[in-house]
């Protein structure tokens, strides 16, 4: 059933409130600041954080571009210091690379040198060399007197190695950076730079430079491996050329040692085959009267005396190898000496025509030698000079020095080829060599000689212009 009120016609709108004409009330809790006031604030605190945001990001560019500069430079040096294998190489690289990129005002490069004993500048830079190539620092430790850990950079101490590297600090006393190549727990080198007073190290140059040193000290052990490869190697040549020569010396000692077994021999049996023969025929009366038979026995004489000299020089050398030998040098005057030689000399064979010359001893003084060794040398060098020469003269001279007196035995014999010169004092050796030779002996007599003379505080020398061309033979002693 319907509402009696209700009409079926359209229900009437209500007016519109009037709008009233005064200020709108403030909702509650709202700020007494307006609204574009706090617009305002937030953008310039947003243009605040983008200029410090563009400031950071232009400092990260600039610290990127020169991280990036340095790597490409680290890059370029370990390229090249992979490269070389001389230490010298390396650390003039690495001091060109600390000069320029880090700017320093001086800069000098020791490394380890002498076998390890010191540490020995290298290189420098804003110095002149004069400067710095006389900085030498001790081993293993460059300032013993410094608390110092040797394997980390640091900043030195204004009191570290004052006088020794104030050339480094220069007029300003700049501050001193230490910086170590470190390989193994070796110092194998350092550098120190002088850089102005107010540089602080970047994080990006510490990381260079640690990296710079890594590269820096395996080149030089490197190079240090190198270098002792190379001294083992020339060393091991040497040694080779050494026992190739002892072997080619050992070899030709053998030779002439078999040549020696032969001639001597030869030498022992013909004196002795003489005494034998001369003694034979004395025995079975096979002489025609006294005077002949006086004859062959001063045959057999001479012969026993050859005999008994050619076994004198040979335990003479056994005693000489085996350091037996004796002599007692005593003051002594040559003329005395020279009246004891002369007979026998006279007595020597020689060749018709061939004359012994006798120095003037006038004025010569005493000279300390054993008398009957010197009388030994001398008889030996003249009857060799005598036995080599066949035509001419064979002389003795006395030259008086300052200390010591000379003498000389001057032939003109057959002389002594260059060659045979060099071996003519060796064991065994003769002038002109060879089993089918012209001339006899063993060979001993001028190692013997040599030996005594060296025994005596003298010396001896041979002096020939060649073959053909006669010989010196001159030995000095020293005056009384």
């Amino acid at each position: 059933m319907s509402d009696p009120n209700q009409t079926s016609g359209p229900r009437p709108i209500s007016p519109p409130a009037k709008a009233s004409s005064g200020p709108r009330p403030v909702a509650q809790g709202a700020g007494n600041r307006p609204q574009g006031a706090e617009m305002l604030a937030e953008i310039v605190q947003a243009q605040r954080q983008l200029t410090q945001a563009a400031a950071e990001t232009r400092d990260l560019r600039a610290k990127l571009s020169r991280r990036s500069h340095q790597m490409q430079v680290l890059q370029h040096v370990s390229e090249i210091l992979a490269a070389t294998s001389k230490g010298g190489q390396v650390v003039s690289v690495v001091l060109d690379v600390l000069a320029q990129e880090f700017h320093c005002q001086r800069a000098v490069v020791w490394t380890l040198e002498d076998g390890g004993a010191g540490y020995f500048p290298k290189d420098g830079s804003g110095l002149p060399r004069p400067q710095w190539s006389g900085l030498r620092l001790p081993a293993p430790n460059p300032f013993p007197e410094t608390p110092l850990v040797l394997f980390q950079s640091q900043w030195l101490d204004a009191g570290c190695g004052v006088e020794l590297l104030k050339p480094l600090r220069g007029s300003e006393n700049a501050p001193l950076y230490f910086i170590p190549f470190e390989h193994q727990l070796l110092l194998l080198g350092f550098a120190i730079l002088a850089m102005p007073g107010d540089r602080k190290w970047e994080e990006e140059d510490l990381d260079s430079i640690t990296i710079l040193q890594r590269q820096a000290a395996i080149s030089l052990y490197n190079a240090w491996l190198f270098r002792d490869l190379s001294q083992q190697r020339d060393a091991l040549q040497r040694q080779a050329l050494e026992l190739e020569r002892v072997n080619d010396a050992l070899r030709e000692a053998d030779q002439l040692k078999s040549e020696f077994l032969a001639l001597t021999s030869h030498e022992l049996r013909t004196p002795l085959t003489g005494i034998l023969g001369f003694t034979r025929l004395v025995m079975d009366g096979l002489y025609d009267d006294a005077e002949d038979m006086r004859s062959m026995l001063q045959d057999s004489y001479t012969s026993g005396q050859h005999l008994l000299g050619l076994l004198n020089d040979i335990l003479d050398l056994a005693k000489i190898e085996s350091g037996k030998l004796e002599v007692h040098p005593v003051p002594f005057g040559l003329a005395t000496l020279i009246e004891d030689v002369k007979p026998i000399a006279e007595a020597y064979p020689r060749k018709p025509g061939v004359e012994l010359l006798w120095p003037d001893l006038k004025d010569i003084p005493e000279v300390v030698v054993d008398p009957n060794r010197l009388k030994q040398v001398l008889l030996n060098l003249l009857s060799n000079s005598l036995k080599f020469t066949k035509e001419g003269s064979v002389s003795l001279l006395a030259e008086r020095h300052p200390g010591l007196i000379a003498l000389l035995v001057v032939d003109t014999g057959i002389g002594v080829s260059i060659e045979a010169q060099a071996r003519l004092f060796q064991k065994f050796a003769q002038a002109d060599g060879g089993h089918s030779r012209e001339y006899g002996g063993t060979g001993l007599g001028l190692v013997i000689c040599k030996h005594l003379m060296e025994m005596m505080g003298g010396t001896i020398e041979l002096s020939s212009e060649g073959l053909g061309k006669g010989s010196t033979l001159r030995i000095t002693m020293p005056i009384a």
